[in-house]
């Protein structure tokens, strides 16, 4: 299995290897036989270049002390390859018919975190191949090919948080009583007051706007964890509180039917006054 991974620039170490381990988690839930440790995929960066990493994953299985035949172990990574990328299209809205075709929560929490390096990076792209070398050190075939795009990528990202989010939406720290939550599409916000800092997802935020859709007082906003949301917001605006409308999908707290707080989930539009 052939995997180039391309941030756009560079890319951390520490997240590269995070995104790795995911991926041998995927492998090992369904693949991975034994409690011996030594049955998991190995996985060879073969080459770095222009910024981005080009790995060849190999798995290695041993079953009753013989290596698996050539011919299953290239069912497997055949397989493998698939289940992978059917993972990240169902996220990204490319394959989807029914609630009942998602991932289950461990390989979306895997897919999420091996694709992580990646998210809200400009120019990101990612490639996946299952390929056969007819010589070890001579051509490669390509046998399966999948590439997946900046825009693909961070919509996967988001649908998964956002399935996450559905489990435990964050409160604010001022509301005691158990919360509900209704999602608006596409909504028109206004900031009253927005922080120099990033977008929280919990706790105390100085960010505050006002959403006509919902409610005419500023409310608290929050921001879907590590999607850079309110970056996308405030950052390259000279002033996102003066005459700046901003257009978002939202879940919206309700506490005894009464809206206490925003959460932002897709920014899709940024419309300054002079537009």
């Amino acid at each position: 299995m052939i995997i180039r991974l391309d941030p756009g620039g560079p890319i951390d170490l520490e997240g590269l290897g995070a995104s790795f381990a995911a991926l041998a988690r995927f492998y090992a839930r369904h693949h991975g036989p034994t409690k011996d440790p030594s049955d998991t995929p190995r996985l060879f960066i073969s080459k770095l270049e222009n910024g981005s990493v080009v790995a060849e994953i190999v798995p290695y299985i041993v079953m009753f002390g013989q290596a698996v035949p050539f011919m299953q172990q290239a069912m497997v990574i055949g397989d493998f390859t698939r289940k992978v990328a059917r993972a990240i299209r169902a996220f990204s809205g490319a394959e989807l018919s029914a609630p009942t075709d998602l991932p289950s929560a461990d390989d979306a929490r895997d897919i999420r975190e091996f694709v992580r390096p990646l998210t809200g990076r400009r120019g990101a792209d990612l490639n996946i191949q299952h390929a056969r070398f007819e010589r070890r050190d001579g051509d490669k075939v390509t046998i399966l090919e999948y590439s997946f795009d900046e825009n693909e990528l961070n919509r996967a990202a988001l649908a998964i948080d956002a399935e996450f989010a559905k489990q435990a939406f964050p409160l604010p720290e001022e509301a005691e009583e158990q919360p509900s939550v209704r999602t608006i599409h596409e909504a028109m916000l206004f900031f009253q007051q927005a922080s120099r800092g990033a977008g929280k997802s919990s706790g105390r935020t100085a960010d505050k706007a006002i959403i006509p859709a919902v409610s005419d007082k500023p409310l608290p906003v929050y921001f879907l964890k590590d999607a850079e949301l309110k970056e996308q917001m405030v950052q390259g605006h000279p002033n996102p509180l003066k005459d700046t409308t901003f257009v978002v999908d939202v879940d919206v707290q309700l506490v005894d039917g009464t809206p206490k707080g925003y959460r932002i989930t897709q920014v899709h539009k940024v419309i300054d006054g002079s537009d």
